[in-house]
């Protein structure tokens, strides 16, 4: 029997797909261990538990975590990337981030869960005696395509300002003068990473930006989604539609991290000027082979797997915790 372990609610989000391809018998509990997570727990149809009980094996969604899961008793720890897999390892400190695959201190964890080879092979040289598998990413299995018609509904979205490297810096400020100027061209619909969101929300608001939190939300709405850097750029473009990539001045193209940055850049249109990014969202729109090409090459550099992940990480976890 395995618990699952999760301290916000998009950690719950992922867990979630591969709890319930879990079989009926190998379910324990789902942590949530803060109210707001818990309500997500209850939102998806399961009965969210307070604490960790360090009594079983235990599957976590963050560094953050797994060292809770750690510090509560558990010994056997599967820890499974929530995103693409993106790291900073290009640069020396931010590589060595817990928080990113193949960074330090993750020994706690004797299973990794990664979506594709790139992450895969950090943690794989990080932590030899480990058991590392490719499983793709569940969350794909539970995003929706869009309602309705196609048609020009743009969604945005930044990263947080993390303090990390340049790359890890959103382009908001940077961005916002030339979105204002689409808000007669297009129906404009705001979204943010989680930890940004709640501070941003008012922002969108307050120009006239409809705020969604929601990232299901956005995948059955938006056309076009134009983001800075985060893995939703390559989860959105799973679903088969276009996006374009945001390149504030600060992202050093002389700094190959991997994926975004940036052998996996063409996933969409790159915008590296902000004068430009009207132009940019009519060619995504446009989404011509050549664009779709791109798109699949890099979504194959992020994902081994598009589809079945979660019971792919379901069976190998039910092998490993038995």
């Amino acid at each position: 029997m395995l618990d699952v372990l999760a301290s916000a609610p998009h950690y719950a989000d992922h867990l979630a797909a591969v709890f319930g391809a879990l079989a009926p018998e190998d379910r324990g509990s789902f942590i949530g261990t803060n109210p707001q997570t818990a309500a997500r727990i209850r939102g998806i149809g399961y009965a969210p538990v307070p604490r960790p009980t360090g009594s079983r094996p235990v599957l976590v969604a963050s560094f953050g975590d797994l060292k809770r899961a750690s510090a509560a008793g558990h010994r056997r720890i599967a820890i499974m990337e929530h995103g693409a897999g993106q790291s900073y390892g290009g640069r020396t400190l931010p590589g060595r981030r817990g928080s990113y695959a193949g960074g330090q201190n993750r020994d706690a964890a004797s299973l990794f869960l990664h979506p594709g080879p790139h992450p895969a092979a950090r943690d794989r040289a990080a932590y030899p005696h480990a058991r590392v598998e490719v499983v793709g990413s569940p969350i794909l299995d539970t995003l929706p395509e869009r309602d309705g018609e196609p048609g020009r509904v743009v969604a945005f979205s930044f990263h947080f300002n993390s303090p990390i490297a340049p790359e890890t810096r959103n382009a908001f400020r940077w961005a916002i003068p030339a979105i204002l100027g689409l808000r007669d061209r297009y129906k404009l619909i705001g979204h943010a990473h989680p930890r940004l969101y709640p501070s941003i929300r008012r922002v969108y608001a307050k120009f006239g930006i409809e705020p969604v939190e929601s990232f299901d939300e956005v995948c059955r709405r938006a056309d076009v989604y134009v983001c800075d850097n985060s893995s939703t750029l390559f989860a959105f473009a799973a679903t088969g539609r276009p996006v374009v990539v945001l390149n504030p001045p600060w992202y050093d193209r002389k700094v190959a991290h991997g994926l975004r940055f940036w052998e996996a850049a063409g996933v969409g249109v790159q915008c590296d000027r902000r004068d430009a990014l009207a132009d940019c969202i009519e060619q995504a729109l446009a989404d011509a082979p050549e664009q779709r090409r791109n798109r699949e090459a890099a979504l194959d550099l992020v994902y081994a797997f598009r589809s079945g992940a979660s019971k792919r990480a379901a069976a190998v976890l039910e092998e490993w915790a038995a």
